[in-house]
């Protein structure tokens, strides 16, 4: 089995431009002997865990758990320090094949469950007072293809016949000179436009692992989880690279790397290599045209890019597919996010603004950071969330295809329900799809690189 571990010297994203000791955080000097809970991770998913067993505790005056965070790496060092700082649900990408998989109540609950996460985030960004740069603003989709175009009409004309999607009236289509005007991108012909958000990931994470230091929380950074072994009474005996712990319960916060620890998952969970970058004005401009919007830059169902603006002027821009997609061992479950793709993806960015923006024409900008990053890819697009089938005491909310900021905050408090409270998956609030059951578990195809657009360049071989 390959190896699924985090690499050391991982490349410099934007997020961690700032020095900062707080990402080598560690409690104590030794590493607890035993624990009620693990978690296992400190990025979006095991902070978001985290937070809400000690919210949760807090607001039923339940006692509060012991509870100790590993990180193979420092805070926030994987997908969550290193996406696109995008909060924006995705109404109808895949809305179409939800709808044929899951049928209309469950393809709307994908969306509703997004959107719901928009006032979560903005509530304990405010309740917390975290200084994250959180802005809540419009996400506007343009379709650069006559394919991107029509895919997008289909599958709106069928949202609007789905009775349970609750975010029609947050929707605005348009097009001609009205898309124009709206996207400042002369070069589509149809706008969507919807309510999003944008932030700064790491210090949206460092606010809620301080609230729960605060709590007791114990955090232990450069600690790699090495094996996991059940004990007969249903606890876990959890080797580090820094001794072993005794567990009551396990959560896997790992995504990507979820296989390294737990091989059950390998071809379950894939890592996936993804690149992004931070993009400034030169030439001693002291602003940057202003942006109303976030964006997502649409060709075709698999290449697109993300971009959000910047409180400082620039703009942070993921994808660059072209690059590297054709070349299935330079992204397909590889975990190397020390190095750069090959070829010249610092240049695709350097006037990408200038390109689709005609606002940015008389700017000059260049990439002053550049990184890659590893994402968790679900075989079936979506991610698992419960107790892992055959390992009682052991959850796991992982898999999250690269769209985890508006579906791993709502899914960790189910996760939280369910070790405090001893609920159910199907007893929680999160969209069934996401649920891991063993029928979902035993019946997933690995379909990754199908959705990653990897055929477009090579034929599918054929069963």
């Amino acid at each position: 089995m390959p190896n699924y571990f985090p690499v050391e010297n991982p490349t410099v994203p934007f997020w961690h431009s700032e020095e900062d000791d707080f990402r080598n955080f560690q409690s104590t000097p030794e590493l607890p002997k035993e624990t009620d809970v693990l978690i296992i991770g400190a990025g979006y998913a095991g902070a978001s865990v985290a937070y809400w067993m000690y919210k949760q505790c807090q607001d039923t005056k339940l006692s509060k758990p012991d509870i100790l965070m590993v990180e193979a790496r420092y805070v926030c060092s994987g997908a969550t320090g290193r996406n696109g700082g995008h909060l924006k649900p995705d109404y109808y990408r895949e809305y179409l094949k939800f709808e044929k998989l899951y049928g209309l109540k469950d393809a709307a609950s994908i969306g509703n469950f997004e959107k719901k996460h928009l006032s979560e985030v903005k509530k304990v960004v405010e309740d917390l007072n975290i200084d994250c740069d959180f802005v809540l603003t419009r996400a506007c989709n343009v379709h650069l293809t006559e394919g991107a175009v029509t895919g997008c009409k289909k599958a709106y004309a069928a949202l609007k016949e789905n009775p349970y999607v609750e975010a029609l009236d947050d929707i605005q289509v348009q097009e001609g000179a009205n898309a124009e005007v709206t996207s400042i991108c002369d070069i589509s012909p149809i706008s969507f436009t919807f309510t999003a958000g944008q932030l700064w990931p790491y210090k949206f994470i460092k606010g809620l692992l301080k609230y729960c230091l605060d709590q007791g929380l114990n955090l232990q950074t450069y600690t790699t989880v090495l094996n996991i072994k059940q004990s007969d009474d249903g606890s876990y005996l959890v080797e580090t690279s820094r001794g072993l712990v005794h567990a009551k319960k396990v959560v896997l916060a790992t995504n990507a790397y979820t296989a390294g620890i737990v091989p059950e998952f390998e071809d379950k969970i894939v890592p996936v290599k993804g690149t992004c970058s931070h993009i400034k004005v030169t030439d001693n401009h002291d602003y940057a045209p202003y942006l109303s919007n976030t964006y997502g830059i649409c060709r075709n169902f698999s290449e697109h890019e993300y971009l959000i603006n910047r409180p400082n002027g620039g703009v942070i821009v993921g994808g660059a597919k072209p690059f590297y997609l054709k070349d299935k061992d330079s992204w397909y479950k590889n975990v190397d996010d020390s190095t750069l793709f090959k070829g010249d993806v610092k240049g695709w960015y350097s006037d990408f603004m200038q390109k689709h923006f005609y606002t940015w024409k008389p700017f000059k900008t260049e990439v002053d950071y550049l990184w890659t990053g590893i994402l968790g890819y679900s075989v079936d697009a979506l991610p698992f969330v419960g107790e892992v089938p055959g390992s009682k005491n052991q959850f796991i909310l992982a898999g999250f295809h690269g769209h985890g900021m508006p579906r791993v905050f709502l899914s960790a408090k189910a996760i939280s329900e369910m070790i405090l409270q001893g609920v159910t998956v199907q007893e929680t609030e999160i969209p069934k799809p996401f649920m891991l059951t063993k029928e979902r578990f035993d019946s997933v195809v690995n379909n990754v690189l199908e959705e990653a657009g990897y055929y477009q360049y090579h034929s599918k071989p054929k069963l």
